[in-house]
């Protein structure tokens, strides 16, 4: 749950930071570079509106294929909730293939990252399995992840989170945030009471322990 408090943190800094229009805590990177690879390429620069920007470009050229089905899908990013979404049925995306390079990019605690191989036997999408040399389908090779990403949801530890647009609020069920006038930004997760904190004087993230 720390990671996420974590990344929560960081969005709030990122938004607060660019309402501010300030040069030293947001990181920014070209996204017309990005959108000619992946979006997993936009997790390890923050640039979640890069990322976003990544998901509706290649879904439009067909890049990106359904994991279930081989088809192509058209993925819609939120840049506040931090999650991916198919744009025709509202479903959450955990999983995509990038078809340039049959790579399975799947999503985990907001990062997206590269977690397997697949490749089409006719008109069927099948994945490389643990072993390196099976062939699985879907419901054999994805079936438990879906399982703990739809727990996840469920216990709240993927949960719908909200910044105001002038950066000052986060609103989330789970957390306790407070913010001030001099930048400092406390989050608090109410079911365990882990704690973590950003001191703007020196720009650094502080934890509870």
């Amino acid at each position: 749950m720390k990671v996420q408090l974590f990344s929560l943190l960081a969005l709030a800094i990122g938004v607060t930071a660019c309402n501010n229009d300030s040069e030293t805590t947001a990181t920014n990177t070209d996204s017309a570079t990005i959108t000619t690879t992946d979006a997993a390429s936009a997790t390890n620069t923050g640039d979640y509106a890069a990322m976003a920007d990544s998901f509706r470009v290649n879904s439009e050229a067909g890049n990106y294929l359904n994991p279930r089905t081989g088809k192509p899908i058209r993925i819609k990013y939120d840049v506040t909730t931090r999650r991916a979404v198919d744009e025709t049925s509202g479903e959450p995306v955990w999983r995509y293939v990038d078809k340039r390079n049959w790579w399975v990019y799947g999503a985990d605690n907001d990062n997206w990252r590269q977690m397997g191989t697949a490749r089409m036997e006719g008109d069927r999408i099948m994945y490389q399995g643990d072993d390196g040399s099976s062939w699985l389908d879907y419901e054999a090779r994805w079936k438990a992840d879906d399982e703990r990403m739809m727990s996840n949801m469920d216990s709240g530890t993927s949960s719908d989170v909200k910044v105001s647009d002038d950066g000052n609020k986060v609103k989330d069920e789970n957390l306790k945030v407070k913010t001030s006038k001099d930048g400092d930004i406390k989050i608090k997760d109410k079911k365990t009471g882990e704690k973590v904190k950003y001191d703007a004087d020196d720009k650094k993230i502080k934890t509870d322990n």
